[in-house]
Formats: C-alpha cells, sequence, structure tokens
C-alpha cells in the first residue's frame, strides 16, 4: 500500500502565547504544519531535471571528445533545443494518450538520460554528438512536463514558491559542475538525469497521490484555455533574448571557467530572489517584467555596437541573466492557470513551452547570424543588433500596458445594463472569462477575514464552499484526515456555520468591497 501522509507536527508558541488574547492563543494552538518527504523529495527529483536542462543549455561541454570544430559545437544547441520543440510538440498532440501512460514519458527520460554517460566517445564518432544532444532534448522535456504536472496537481496551494524553489536548488546543483574537469561534465549530468527519473518513478510507486493526477480531455482543456497568443509572444521575445546571448556565451574562445561561474552564479542568484519573492512581496509579477523588458534587453544589446569584441561577453551574460525573469515567469503563469481552471498540465506546458522552444531557436539563429557570419558585409553585426531591438520594441508595442497572463491584475470593461426599475447599472462582475472564479475566491476570502480564520482554514473554506468533503479536502491539500477534520471543525465553529450548505450560503451572500475587487481583477 502506498503512504500518503508525513509528519504532522503541532505548532504551538509558548514565549509569546502569554501577550497575546485568549482568541489569538487558541488559533495558534489549532494551527498545523504538515510535513510530507514525498513532497520534498518530488520538489529536489524536480529540481535535478532542470539542472539538468540548464547544464546542457548554458554549456557546451555535455558532449566530450575531440574533431568538433566550433561551428559544430555551435549546432548541438540548435539540435537540442529543435528536439526540445519536436518532443513537446507530440506531449501537446498525444496529451490524450500521456495521460494514461505517463511511464512512457518517465521511461523514456531516463533512457535518454543515460546517454550523457556516452559523450566521451564523441571524439571517435563525431555524429554522436549531435545523437546526445537530440535525445538530450526529448528526455529533458518529456521530464520537465512530468514534474510540472507533480507541482500542478499536488502542490497547488504553494505552486509560484515550488517551481522558484526546483530552479533555486537546479543551479545550486550545477554551480559545482564548474569545477569539474570537462571530461567528467557527461557523466555528472547523465547522473542528474537518472536522480529526476529514478525519483519520479520511485514516487509513481510509493506516492498514493500519485495515483490521482487527473486525465483531462484536450477539448475540455483547451476550451477553459485563456492563455492567448499576446503572452505566448511575450514568452517568444523572452526566449528569443535568452537565445540571442547565449549563442555567443557558449563560443570556445568565450566559453572560460570565469563566464562559466559567472553564468550559474548570476543564475543562483536571480532564482533565489524570486524565491524570496514568491513567499513574501510578490513583486517580480509579469507585468512589471514586461515593463522592463524593453529598456533593461536594450541597454544590455546596444552597447555591443561600440564595444570591442573581447568585452561583448559582459552585455551578453547581463542579457541572459535578465531573460531568466520573464522565463521562470511563464512557467509560474502558466502552472497556477493550469491549477486554477483545471487543465491538462501535459497539454498545457507543452503548448505553452513549443513558444519558449520557439524563440530560443529564433534567438540561437539570429546569434549565429550576428557573430559568425557576414550575411550583410561588415556591418553584419550592427544590422542584426538593430533587427533584434526592433523586434523587442514591436512585442513591447503590441503587448501595451495590459498584462495577459491568467491571475495578473487586468482592467475590467464595465458592461452597462438596465436595472429593475429602469436604472443604468454597472455590471461590476463582467470582466475576463474567470470573473466569476474571482468573485467565489474574493467572497471566501473576505469571509475568512471576517472571522478570523487562519490561512490553512482559508483553504479548505475555499474547497468546502465548492461543496468538496473531507476526504477530498485531504488529498487536495496533502494533509492527515483527522487535520482536515479539525480545520472543518474549527471553520464550522468561527463562522457559527453547522453545514457545508451554510457555509456555501454564506459565501454567496458576503459582499465585497469595490475597490479591492477592482485591484484583483
Amino acid at each position: 500500500m502506498k503512504p500518503s501522509t508525513g509528519v504532522t507536527v503541532s505548532m504551538v508558541r509558548t514565549n509569546s502565547s502569554e501577550a497575546l488574547p485568549k482568541s489569538k492563543r487558541l488559533e495558534k494552538k489549532n494551527e498545523w504544519l504538515f510535513v510530507n518527504p514525498y513532497l520534498i523529495a518530488g520538489v529536489l527529483g524536480a529540481s535535478f531535471c532542470f539542472t539538468w536542462f540548464f547544464a546542457i543549455l548554458t554549456t557546451s561541454d555535455f558532449v566530450t571528445g575531440e574533431g568538433h570544430s566550433p561551428s559544430a559545437v555551435g549546432m548541438l544547441h540548435f539540435v537540442f533545443v529543435a528536439a526540445l520543440l519536436l518532443t513537446y510538440f507530440v506531449e501537446w498532440l498525444l496529451s490524450n494518450w500521456l495521460q494514461t501512460h505517463r511511464i512512457v514519458l518517465a521511461v523514456t527520460a531516463l533512457v535518454c538520460g543515460v546517454t550523457h554517460s556516452l559523450g566521451a566517445f564523441s571524439g571517435f564518432q563525431p555524429v554522436w554528438g549531435y545523437a546526445v544532444a537530440a535525445l538530450a532534448g526529448v528526455g529533458v522535456a518529456a521530464l520537465t512536463t512530468l514534474w510540472i504536472e507533480f507541482v500542478c496537481v499536488l502542490m497547488k496551494a504553494q505552486i509560484r514558491a515550488a517551481v522558484a524553489a526546483m530552479l533555486a536548488l537546479s543551479f545550486l546543483w550545477y554551480v559545482g559542475t564548474v569545477f569539474l574537469d570537462n571530461r567528467l561534465v557527461p557523466y555528472i549530468i547523465a547522473l542528474y538525469a537518472l536522480l529526476s527519473g529514478l525519483t519520479y518513478l520511485f514516487l509513481h510507486m510509493r506516492f498514493s497521490l500519485m495515483d490521482d493526477l487527473p486525465a483531462i480531455p484536450a477539448k475540455e482543456s483547451d476550451q477553459r484555455l485563456q492563455i492567448t497568443w499576446k503572452p505566448s509572444l511575450l514568452t517568444v521575445m523572452g526566449s528569443a533574448a535568452q537565445g540571442f546571448a547565449l549563442y555567443w556565451l557558449l563560443a570556445p574562445e568565450v566559453h572560460t571557467f570565469g563566464v562559466s561561474a559567472i553564468i550559474q552564479g548570476g543564475s543562483l542568484i536571480v532564482f533565489a530572489l524570486l524565491l524570496v519573492d514568491s513567499r513574501k512581496a510578490f513583486f517580480l509579477k509579469e507585468s512589471f517584467i514586461r515593463k522592463m523588458f524593453l529598456p533593461v534587453l536594450a541597454a544590455c544589446i546596444l552597447p555591443l555596437f561600440f564595444l570591442p569584441q573581447e568585452l561583448w561577453v559582459w552585455p551578453c551574460v547581463f542579457a541572459f541573466l535578465f531573460s531568466l525573469l520573464p522565463y521562470a515567469s511563464a512557467i509560474f503563469a502558466t502552472c497556477e492557470h493550469i491549477a486554477r481552471c483545471d487543465l491538462s498540465s501535459i497539454r498545457t506546458f507543452g503548448w505553452g513551452r513549443l513558444f519558449s522552444s520557439s524563440g530560443l531557436l529564433l534567438g540561437l539563429a539570429a546569434g549565429w547570424v550576428a557573430f559568425s557570419t557576414q550575411a550583410f558585409g561588415s556591418v553584419t553585426l550592427p544590422v542584426m543588433v538593430t533587427i533584434v531591438v526592433m523586434f523587442f520594441i514591436l512585442v513591447s508595442t503590441t503587448m501595451s500596458k495590459q498584462s495577459y497572463y491568467p491571475g495578473e491584475e487586468q482592467k475590467r470593461e464595465p458592461r452597462v445594463a438596465l436595472g429593475p426599475h429602469g436604472e443604468v447599472v454597472v455590471d461590476s462582475g463582467y470582466g475576463n472569462a474567470d470573473s466569476g472564479v474571482r468573485f467565489f475566491h474574493l467572497r471566501c476570502d473576505a469571509v475568512a477575514e471576517k472571522y478570523g480564520l487562519s490561512k490553512r482554514q482559508t483553504e479548505v473554506l475555499h474547497l468546502l464552499a465548492k461543496g468538496r468533503n473531507a476526504e477530498y479536502i485531504q488529498k487536495q491539500l496533502v494533509i492527515s484526515p483527522h487535520t482536515a477534520k479539525a480545520h472543518i471543525y474549527n471553520i464550522y465553529q468561527k463562522t457559527g456555520s453547522h453545514s457545508r450548505q451554510d457555509l456555501m450560503d454564506l459565501v454567496e451572500n458576503e459582499s465585497i468591497d469595490e475597490s479591492s475587487l477592482g485591484e484583483s481583477l
């Protein structure tokens, strides 16, 4: 029998409880911290998968051996990204079947991961390097999709923090490889791939909640999908900037120990800041990143016009590090959208990563033309930098000032209607497609604040108000049956309700302040 619970620890603070009112002391004694080792293992396993991805993306050493020319080394990343693109398309196309055969993706990723350990033979068979790059792309795409589904379904209450932790940990593990002999890098990368794949298989066999991963039909998922072409275009723009900068940073004459250390250390700092922000202020929203994208990237890329070639590395490093923000923002938004609208994770994430991979491929191609060809003669670099910046300007103008990711703040366009007595009434509930969902959540939050519910009790209230029972709540929040029932009992006591129907009526009849509603929609 698969275990589904971890260790439940009561949190009681005695050092300051005497200074608190009695009601507050009781509330603190009723708080519970649920620590599930299987969820922790999932975060670690997913971080190894992202390490696999970034270790390939930011180095030319994932295939070793002699016999590769500089141009051949550059082609390895084109092959890797093209394989990512193709695999995500196949996942999107076959999402219905893959949702009932997830083990196929896991085994595929493991087989592809093993190939890294064979990279040392590429010197004798140069074509093997391209095979390793292609198989790595297939494996990374397959395993990343599985881990994202794990987060969206089993950690939906803390999606942003979980993804940020995975990304930060991935570079924490990866930083160590910079000090290794290049000949060992393929074996270390293979180890990351194996650790990630084996962790997923272990959870698949031992963690009971893995049996409850949903199989949502593609047609039903597409009907609820709210991500439009505009945020997808933003993802393309961010990935294109990343690919353009990476092409120069990965050149054999540029990719030195110091550059690699700066890229890895800087990336770790960026994702660590995102992790802290996800737990605290949540300042680095998609809207903020979008506003900063054009001026920051332009400031990084335009100096290539007048800097000597030996200094090009610094604008490219800063451009790459900043491009990690829209990369992470796109994953955050996609995951939150999957959880909020009950979408097919495999299908939706595959679709979103199609745009990311396309932008990365486009950026690598632009970098190749700018840095490795004379397509426009002596002015090739200035021409390509101008084209890239103009592309950024065009996309930024198209996006205007509005946020298009579900979950971010959006301005509503009120609809005017006639009331029962002929008066003009503005329908404040009119807005984007998920306005009804947001009304519901805002009412739940208002009820929780009015009756002094704790954060965990508020999460339980959201599910109770939908008519969910204790068993469902236990599985969704990954808590023990006793903890779920304790929260439900405390909610009933605080609100004076006697049934789920009473709570549903309480939430439905709760009024919402119009100003706070405008901020959240």
